[in-house]
């Protein structure tokens, strides 16, 4: 997945994207020659985790 669609598919801004991976809370991108990439597996795992830890503390 390129930045945009990490965007796009989590509903949050570059800045979070990047300041919550540099945190080590998002997964990383991997450089693919020039291209920034995110693998589209670890993205939507990290939302479907996201979204069972606030089922849980209702």
């Amino acid at each position: 997945m390129d930045l945009k669609e990490v965007c796009r598919t989590s509903g949050f801004k570059k800045t979070t994207i990047y300041k919550w991976m540099n945190a080590g809370e998002f997964p990383n991108s991997i450089k693919i020659g020039s291209s920034v990439r995110w693998v589209s597996t670890e993205v939507e795992a990290w939302i479907t985790e996201k979204v069972r830890a606030s089922m849980k503390d209702k």
